[in-house]
């Protein structure tokens, strides 16, 4: 450019040499250096023209392979980060995926824990009907025995079942919350993906731009490329952790269904046990106070026959103690002189003697006997208040043994069709 405005000021000083002069002054050599001046100033304007017109080809050639260059990075960043894209929406899909297959699993356990909180209620309802029944017994019967224990136990397993199960229903209940938090932030998130690659596929696949007159150019992005991964990385990390949870969860639930399916069952056989042991017992112990009433029965009946053999002995006593004691009031009316304690006498007075301590003792056998006979009867009553009592204790006994045996039925039947874990009451 400076060449050229040197060939421009030396031209123009030429023209206004040739102007001014006045026509006919020149000398000859003068006219000839004057055409050369011209030449050589066309010459050197010439040759800049040509260095300026090789310089715009080079710089015509710099732009196109900048432009060019600059073209193909932009292709190039563009592919990358639709790739990077493409990869972080495939693992969030992955993990939405993964948490739509936890949140499905995790109903599937909270449904199943509450049916076992449904079913639990059954022993319970039942144990506690038991005790109510069984305070109706008579008051003899009235034992903290090994039923009662069992009856016991068995409510404060069932209650502890029931806390444990409500615990892994709240706790399902919070984390069913998370993961489907979890999971609408990653749907939002491949949605803003698939946004994301729509525009940069658009912009990858433009071959002619626009005017940007009337456009809406929006404010730069702070965020960085790491700042954007690592909010996805986040995202999926959180969400793996809820995960964890909901599995370590799961297993929870399992292991207490299984422990309260073992605790259940152990709780209502002990009942059962202790039951049937209670009304064998109950039933030996009615068969010895019957066997026991058939033979105070019998000693009564043997005893009454003895009192009337003593007191049919005794009637026969008072006759000849009435004869001998006439005979010897008789004898008592002799003459003074003939009145003499002969043998006859002292035999009549050892007969009246005899008979009357005979008729003592007999009248003590027979108020003896019949004190034996009145407790013999008191014994056959006790004996049969005591087979009634157990008598009633036996019917409320084995109303509860009935219920039991239900219960037992009921709680062994499948609480779900096929999609259990298998191997216990509740699990089935």
């Amino acid at each position: 450019m400076e060449g050229l405005n040197v060939s421009q000021q030396s031209a123009r000083s030429s023209t206004s040499v040739i102007q001014d002069g006045t026509a006919g002054t020149k000398m000859p050599h003068q006219w000839e250096r004057s055409t050369r001046t011209l030449v050589d100033s066309a010459r050197s304007a010439q040759r800049l023209s040509t260095n300026q017109r090789q310089l715009a080809f080079g710089v015509q050639k710099g732009t196109d392979t900048v432009m060019v260059q600059d073209h193909q990075t932009s292709d190039r960043a563009l592919n990358s980060m639709i790739k990077a894209c493409e990869d972080l929406k495939f693992r969030v899909e992955q993990q939405l995926e993964s948490v739509i297959r936890e949140i499905s699993l995790l109903e599937e356990e909270a449904s199943r824990a509450e049916i076992v909180n449904a079913k639990l209620r059954e022993p319970l309802s039942c144990a506690e009907e038991c005790l109510a029944i069984r305070r109706r017994r008579p008051s003899r019967e009235m034992t903290r025995d090994m039923v009662e224990r069992a009856l016991n136990e068995q409510v404060a397993a069932s209650k502890h079942s029931l806390r444990m199960i409500n615990g892994v229903l709240d706790a399902s209940s919070k984390e069913l919350a998370r993961l489907r938090q979890c999971r609408e932030r990653l749907e939002e998130d491949v949605e803003q993906k698939n946004v994301a690659l729509d525009v940069d596929r658009e912009a990858l696949q433009m071959e002619n731009g626009w005017s940007e007159a009337g456009v809406v150019r929006h404010p730069a992005s702070i965020a960085l490329p790491h700042m954007w991964r690592q909010r996805t990385e986040q995202l999926i990390e959180e969400s793996e952790r809820v995960r964890a949870t909901c599995e370590r969860l799961r297993a929870k639930s399992r292991a207490i269904q299984e422990e309260i399916d073992t605790l259940e069952r152990e709780t209502r056989e002990n009942t059962a046990r202790a039951l049937h042991r209670k009304i064998e017992e109950a039933e030996r112990l009615r068969g010895e106070c019957q066997a026991a009433i058939i033979t105070v029965e019998g000693e009564i009946q043997t005893m009454d026959a003895a009192r009337g053999s003593v007191e049919q002995s005794l009637n026969d006593k008072l006759g000849p103690l009435s004869l001998a004691r006439s005979r010897l009031s008789v004898r008592n009316s002799k003459p003074g002189a003939e009145a003499v304690r002969d043998s006859a006498e002292r035999s009549l007075e050892k007969e009246v003697s005899d008979l009357e301590q005979s008729i003592r003792k007999l009248q003590l056998e027979t108020a003896r006997q019949s004190s034996d006979i009145k407790r013999l009867e008191i014994s056959k009553g006790q004996l049969d208040s005591d087979m009634q009592d157990k008598h009633e204790a036996l019917a409320i006994d084995g109303e509860c043994w009935a219920m039991i045996q239900s219960l037992s039925q009921r709680m062994t039947n499948p609480l779900e069709g096929g999609g259990g874990h298998g191997g216990g009451v509740f699990l089935r």
